[in-house]
């Protein structure tokens, strides 16, 4: 099983690389569940959104895996992401930096499709690199 599992989350990276909605589509279940940093998000539908949401904020945006395990059902990924921000992300209008931030992720596959997925990347890094917040500068006074 775990490399029929490792194939769909190969095949699943390969599709959000090269921004292949249909494929993606067809590796997502219809009612995939995401675990996001802040924040779950349902539906198939939903997720390419969250995605696109993401290509368009950083259109350069792609990821690199660097370590693959696989237990049963369940494949996890480490990885580093990279992108230009030329698009508005989450409220903030472009600064035109380039960021690279590192995550790791972990998917349950059912019946070749990826059923639920947990995300935790370091968000605060991509922050600092955007010049969004200065990270040595005490939490309290950064409010």
């Amino acid at each position: 099983m775990p490399e029929a599992t490792t194939d769909v989350i190969n095949r699943y990276l390969t599709a959000f690389n090269d921004r292949d909605h249909e494929a993606l589509a067809e590796l997502l279940a219809e009612d995939v569940v995401e675990h996001g940093v802040h924040e779950q998000v349902h539906g198939a539908e939903r997720v390419i959104e969250r995605l696109e949401r993401h290509f368009t904020a950083f259109p350069d945006y792609n990821g690199e895996t660097h370590a693959v395990v696989a237990d049963g059902d369940l494949v996890s990924i480490r990885y580093t992401a990279r992108g230009t921000h030329t698009g508005e992300y989450k409220g903030v209008e472009p600064t035109g930096l380039k960021a690279s931030w590192t995550g790791q992720a972990m998917y349950r596959i059912e019946e070749d499709q990826i059923k639920e997925i947990w995300i935790e990347e370091d968000r605060l890094g991509l922050l600092e690199q955007l010049e969004l917040i200065d990270a040595t500068e005490p939490a309290h006074l950064r409010l």
